[in-house]
């Protein structure tokens, strides 16, 4: 599985990388989330405790070992307070507003979705329901530390 390296960087505190697995290998090619999905998302930001946003990704490793920082990348993080299952979601924002899904993580959830034949499904249920059910998630949206 190709492999993505996150370095992520609060404020004082040490780096911490993360690794996350190339999605194109789940949708043959990197999944679309349409700019309205931002929008409800930024909407459930506003609206609930359980959401967070703020800045710590200090630098994005492509799997050729490339640094891919200077793109508008957003880190999702997602954990069902129910079941205790964490999600990850490395999305690249467009020019136009919309997205596309690049990585997915942790490695569990990565293996789970690779022997999957509904991965895709699983995988926006996932989005929609952070959307949806703002009780039942915690969500931390991380962006590059170089935005000001």
């Amino acid at each position: 599985m190709k492999k993505w390296q996150i370095l992520l960087k609060y404020e004082e505190e040490k780096e911490k990388a993360l690794e996350l697995f190339d999605a194109a290998r789940y949708f043959d090619g990197y999944l679309k989330i349409k700019r309205s999905y931002f929008n409800g998302l930024l909407n459930s930001i506003k609206t609930s405790k359980n959401y967070f946003s703020g800045r710590a990704i200090e630098k994005v490793i492509s799997p050729e070992e490339e640094d891919w920082i200077l793109n508008p990348w957003i880190l999702m993080m997602i954990k069902d307070k129910e079941k205790q299952k964490r999600f990850w979601f490395l999305i690249r924002r467009e020019e136009d507003l919309s997205g596309l899904l690049i990585a997915i993580g942790p490695k569990e959830f990565a293996d789970y979705n690779y022997n999957n034949s509904e991965a895709k499904r699983e995988i926006m249920r996932i989005f929609n329901y952070a959307v949806a059910y703002v009780t039942k998630f915690n969500v931390i949206l991380l962006l590059p530390n170089y935005l000001s």
